[in-house]
This record gives C-alpha cells, structure tokens and sequence, in this order.
C-alpha cells in the first residue's frame, strides 16, 4: 500500500506538470481582468527619462529591452546605439565598445548617421581603456572606408587630437604626426578648424627652449654640474655633497693605508657618480618634454571631441592666442 504522504507529493508533481503546460486544472486570469500592458513609446521614454537622469546603468537595460520587446519600432537604431552611450558613461567601456562595433558592423551603409557616431564612440571606448594605438586604428579604418568629406576631416582632427595627448606623456613624440593629420585636413574645414594657427603652436611647443642630453652628461662629470644645467638645483647640491663626500672618503682611507675600505668606497662611489651622468642626460630629457607639455597644455583642449548625447561632433583642439 502506497505511503498517503507519497501520494500527495505524486499528486502535487502530476497536477505542477499539466498546470506549467497550461491544462484546464491551472487557473488563468479572464480577459477582462485588468493587467499591465507596456507599449513601445511607455518603454522608449522611460528608458530615456533614465538616461537623461544620467543613471547610465539602469537605463542600457532598459533601452536592451526595448530593442528585444520591440525590434520592428524604428527607433531601434537610436536604442541601440544610446545603450552603448550609457555603457560608455556607465564605465563599461569593453561593453560599450563591442555594442558600437556591432551597431558598425550590422549597418548598411558606413556612412549612415548611426554607424558613423558609433565609429567615433568605439574610438573614444577603448581611448577610455587607454588603449590609444586600438582607438587610432578604429579610426583609420574607417577612414578608409567612408566616401564623406566632412567625415574624413573630422577623423584627422581626432587623430591629431590624439597623437597631441600621447605627445605628453613622457616617452612620447608624435607632433609630427599630429600635423601631418591637420594638414590632411580640407581647405574649407581647415579654415574652421583654424589649423594652421594650430600648426604654429606644435611648431612653438617643438622649438621650445630645449637643454642638451650630451653638454649635461659632459657637465656632470662635475658632481651635480648636469643638475645645474638641468636648473635642478636642489638635486644639483645633493649630488654635489654625495659626490664629493664619497671620494673624499676613498682619498682618506688609501692615504690611511686602509685599501679594503678605500675600495669598498670606491666601488660606491663608482655607482653613484655613473648615476650621477646618467641622471643629468634623464634630467635634460626631462627638461625638454616639460618645456612642450606646458605649451600644449597652455594652447590646446585635448579631450575627446565627440558628444555622444547631443550626437555632435566637438573641435576640441582649441587655442589660447
């Protein structure tokens, strides 16, 4: 004899399977009955009402499920690509930058309105990862495949801006570049652009009083005489003092007839005074890229200048003349 409690929970499974497959034993809400009912335009605002409110990340999920609720509203485009906008802002950048690259990849034709915005918002993506050499070539690449001029000018000005911003990290120099990109430019838009005043500022920030790496190597074989050059004069007497006290300290333990000690000092002193030089032509390095990160810091915007909510594309290589 079957257990009662078995019974029931054979029963409860039994009448679970036929109520999910929706049998006559399940019970359904009449038609007449009030419900919840969603249409296109209640999801679209609320989902921008989001955006506008700059909660990013709530309002990509909602623009998501307008695009899947409603595929065939022609707004979809707009959707999709203002979800990537809120990812971008959100700081999902890798998200982001996938969702324009397949806005990119998707659309018809390269140079409609929505691939072209996307193209300049996956650029500014991974510029945002700091990967500057991807964002560049997101760029590149789309130059090479739009027909339109005002689109190309705008690419070599986002490509100048950007080889401009990597000018001033330490280590780099592409102002070369970045006028080469200006000069791509159209004569119309280089008017508007006001390129060749921005020519004359990288000009300005390439010629900027600039200290030798060679006479300041030559001059610390003074102790600190590099330094000084450098107008590094604090670092100039510390090395100076360091310098001079060590071979001191070798001179008076020889002449004390202490050779291990003296050369133990020696030994020391070796390394700091081939510090000494190397530090001086680093100092003089140093020296020149400040001198061009103050100017170009002084004469251009280098920020992204592209505006994802208004849809417009920035100059954002200003000047100060």
């Amino acid at each position: 004899m079957t257990h009662p409690i078995k019974e029931l929970l054979i029963y409860l499974a039994v009448l679970a399977f036929f109520g999910g497959l929706g049998s006559p034993f399940a019970h359904a809400l009449s038609n007449d009955q009030p419900g919840l009912f969603i249409t296109a335009d209640m999801q679209f605002d609320y989902a921008l009402k989001l955006f506008e409110q700059k909660d990013f990340t709530a309002a990509q999920v909602e623009f998501k499920r307008f695009i899947h609720f409603f595929p065939q509203d022609p707004r979809h485009d707009r959707a999709d690509y203002t979800a990537g906008v809120a990812l971008f802002y959100s700081g999902q950048y890798y998200e982001a930058a996938r969702r324009f690259d397949t806005i990119i990849r998707q659309s018809k034709d390269i140079d409609s309105s929505w691939a072209q915005h996307s193209c300049f918002m996956q650029s500014q993506a991974f510029e945002a990862m700091g990967n500057t050499g991807y964002a560049q070539v997101v760029l590149q690449n789309y130059l090479k495949q739009t027909r339109d001029t005002d689109t190309k000018d705008r690419i070599y000005l986002e490509l100048a801006r950007m080889h401009i911003r990597n000018t001033v990290t330490p280590g780099k120099d592409e102002l070369d570049y970045a006028r080469k990109n200006l000069m791509l430019i159209s004569p119309g838009k280089q008017r508007e652009y006001k390129v060749i005043k921005q020519l004359e500022a990288i000009d300005h920030a390439v010629n900027a009083p600039a200290k030798s790496p060679v006479l300041a190597g030559i001059l610390a074989i003074i102790p600190g005489g590099g330094m000084l050059y450098c107008e590094r004069y604090k670092d100039a007497f510390i090395s100076f003092c360091f310098n001079t006290g060590l071979i001191w300290a070798a001179y008076t333990a020889f002449d004390h007839d202490n050779p291990a000690l003296g050369g133990v000092i020696t030994f020391v002193e070796t390394g700091f005074y081939s510090g000494n030089i190397y530090g001086s032509i680093t100092a003089a390095h140093k020296y020149n890229k400040a001198a061009q990160i103050k100017i170009l810091d002084k004469t251009f915007d280098v920020e992204p200048g592209f505006d994802p909510v208004n849809k417009s594309f920035l100059l954002q290589l200003k000047h100060d003349f």
